[in-house]
């Protein structure tokens, strides 16, 4: 081979190296400030908890447990000075409350209640005595029983029990409610059918033309 020969190959591979080196370059040199940072990174997926509210029934487990007539008859101290639980005792600023677990509202005999007393329909339950006690002015606005309430959910659980053992023994404590979810599936969408068409596809025919062998 000639020294032209190779002056040619040499050229045509230095000139082949030099456009590879410019090709990797150019994306820098047309983008210089392009973020050189991973796009993807793999790593654990980070979750979130969310907690929904939700309304739980009454009564719930805890509240049934709190039921207990001897830690009530200490907190309805809080009560005597109105209120007494004796079977015909008399009434004092506020109604005798033997047997009141289970009975009408408003209904003691020879007591004059308040208008917002006299206006609840219904029977005092465990539910609605809760929600009396929580705070009467409340649950009744109007009520002339000046009373701020027991706010601890145990407290009036044990106050209740303790009503009950004055007069309701009959009525049995409550069972803790189960709170019931509801699970709502997505509709599937409806299958539609379709009637394929009978018909047979058209035939593309081509006329042919026979042609006679010549002699």
């Amino acid at each position: 081979m000639d020294d032209l020969g190779f002056n040619k190959i040499a050229g045509a591979v230095l000139a082949t190296g030099l456009g590879i080196m410019i090709l990797m370059k150019l994306p820098a040199i047309l983008m210089p400030d392009a973020d050189e940072s991973i796009a993807y990174k793999v790593g654990p997926i980070e979750t979130t908890t969310v907690e929904a509210d939700v309304d739980l029934p009454f009564p719930q487990a805890d509240w049934v447990a709190a039921m207990d007539a001897a830690k009530g008859a200490k907190v309805f101290k809080k009560c005597t000075s109105c209120h007494n639980v004796e079977d015909g005792g008399a009434n004092g600023t506020g109604p005798n409350l033997y047997a009141v677990v289970g009975a009408d509202k408003a209904s003691h005999a020879d007591y004059s209640y308040s208008a917002a007393l006299d206006a609840l329909p219904g029977e005092w339950t465990y539910e609605n005595l809760d929600g009396y006690l929580e705070k009467p002015s409340a649950y009744a606005p109007g009520t002339k029983m000046n009373f701020i309430g027991l706010k601890k959910p145990a407290d009036r659980a044990a106050v209740i029990e303790y009503l009950r053992v004055n007069g309701s023994q009959s009525l049995a404590k409550p069972e803790p409610a189960v709170a019931e979810l509801e699970i709502s599936t997505p509709l599937e969408e409806p299958i539609v059918e379709t009637e394929q068409s009978m018909e047979e596809p058209p035939v593309d025919v081509t006329d042919e033309t026979v042609v006679e062998p010549t002699e």
